[in-house]
């Protein structure tokens, strides 16, 4: 596992440096969990395959540490976790690091790869691998499909002393939508194919899942989630079939601090019968970051907003990822709204078509799935909003 963290680090540290801006970025999160489930056998998290007896109350306890590197047209970020059970003296301990690069070759498509490890210990110790090389595609700034394929392995040490070995193919299918800014939707779809090194075992598995999450106001959001798969292994005639699906209401009081409460089942077609799964819980995730070094460099003082024939012509400095785009009153506050244009000095611009008047805008960054909103330079004419935010305010003669 050392290994493995150490070369996630490397990742950071040794690929080269772009010639523009870019930003170190630190953050640190902690998860407190508490409720109850009926069946930990088939807890996608613990992963008890081989532990049916954990007793049904649960508390969890989860930290996270990660540093990210974003500049024009790459992103690198590494991470790790690991999750403690108070309660659980017989619970998996379990500790997982991973690390992702993303290479943007056009407004449309980019290249990436993802590759981690987890460490699992449950009486024997179980170590798996991953790497994943990515394509995504964006054909709009509301639609985003990646595919993923590679390898993976994993060690199960056993009782006998000896250390099992299996080799698997992964590809998968991820496609995202967001038909306003306020819901979000995903699909997922995933094939496993490998085999052990001792027995030559066949195992694999197929699966889909769909997610989506609607934010009623800005502090409260609702997630659902449902998901079919099967797994089977080449001894075995009876194929495992599992079906879970989930409802979370979240509550955002503060940028930093998130309180949830969520409900999930689970059902199984196993060998030996039939198997269910009922799970409630409570929690709250705290979430600091922190910009560690790199900014880019002051912009020279211009103006924003320019009036120019039949409009008025918005221009803003930004070097970073994702593509810029500007929304206000003149088109209904829509979003993402209108994308703006890089220019040789590395701000970027556009000009809207609109009729003489006062007009208040912010502008919206979209790079792949994520979305902000983007301070204005000090220099923008701004006003308060009705919500406690700010806008940029242009007059057009």
């Amino acid at each position: 596992m050392w290994r493995i963290l150490l070369g996630l680090s490397c990742l950071l540290g040794l690929l080269p440096q772009s010639g523009s801006a870019q930003q170190w970025t630190g953050t640190a999160r902690l998860a407190l969990t508490g409720g109850y489930q009926t069946n930990t056998y088939l807890d996608p998290v613990l992963r008890s395959w081989n532990n049916r007896s954990s007793t049904p109350g649960l508390a969890a306890l989860t930290p996270q540490v990660g540093i990210a590197r974003k500049a024009r047209r790459t992103r690198l970020a590494a991470a790790v976790r690991t999750r403690l059970y108070p309660r659980r003296a017989d619970a998996p301990q379990f500790v997982q690091g991973h690390a992702q690069a993303r290479y943007r070759l056009s407004p449309s498509w980019s290249v990436g790869a993802s590759g981690g490890g987890t460490r699992l210990r449950l009486g024997s110790s179980e170590e798996s691998w991953w790497g994943l090389p990515s394509v995504r595609w964006t054909p709009t700034s509301s639609t985003a499909v990646t595919a993923r394929g590679g390898l993976t392995q994993r060690y199960v040490a056993t009782g006998q002393g000896t250390t099992v070995r299996q080799d698997s193919r992964l590809a998968m299918l991820n496609m995202a939508f967001w038909p306003t800014d306020r819901v979000r939707t995903e699909g997922r779809a995933y094939w496993s194919d490998g085999r052990t090194n001792a027995t030559g075992t066949a195992f694999g598995g197929t699966g889909v899942s769909v997610r989506g999450v609607y934010w009623p106001t800005n502090q409260w959001s609702v997630e659902a989630d449902v998901g079919v798969e099967q797994v089977q292994y080449e001894a075995r005639t009876t194929r495992t079939r599992l079906g879970r699906g989930g409802l979370k209401v979240a509550w955002h009081p503060r940028t930093a601090v998130t309180a949830f409460v969520q409900t999930r089942a689970s059902t199984a077609r196993l060998v030996d019968g039939s198997s269910t799964d009922t799970h409630v819980a409570v929690g709250v995730r705290l979430r600091v970051r922190r910009v560690l070094s790199g900014t880019a460099p002051s912009p020279p003082r211009r103006r924003v907003c320019r009036a120019v024939e039949n409009g008025v012509q918005i221009q803003v400095p930004y070097d970073g990822p994702g593509v810029p785009h500007v929304t206000g009153n003149f088109n209904g506050w829509s979003l993402p709204g209108t994308s703006l244009t890089q220019t040789d000095d590395g701000t970027w611009t556009t000009t809207l078509s609109v009729p003489s008047g006062e007009y208040a805008y912010r502008v919206r960054i979209v790079d792949g799935d994520e979305r902000r909103w983007l301070s204005l330079p000090s220099y923008a004419d701004t006003a308060d909003d009705a919500f406690g935010g700010t806008n940029g305010v242009c007059t057009v003669p």
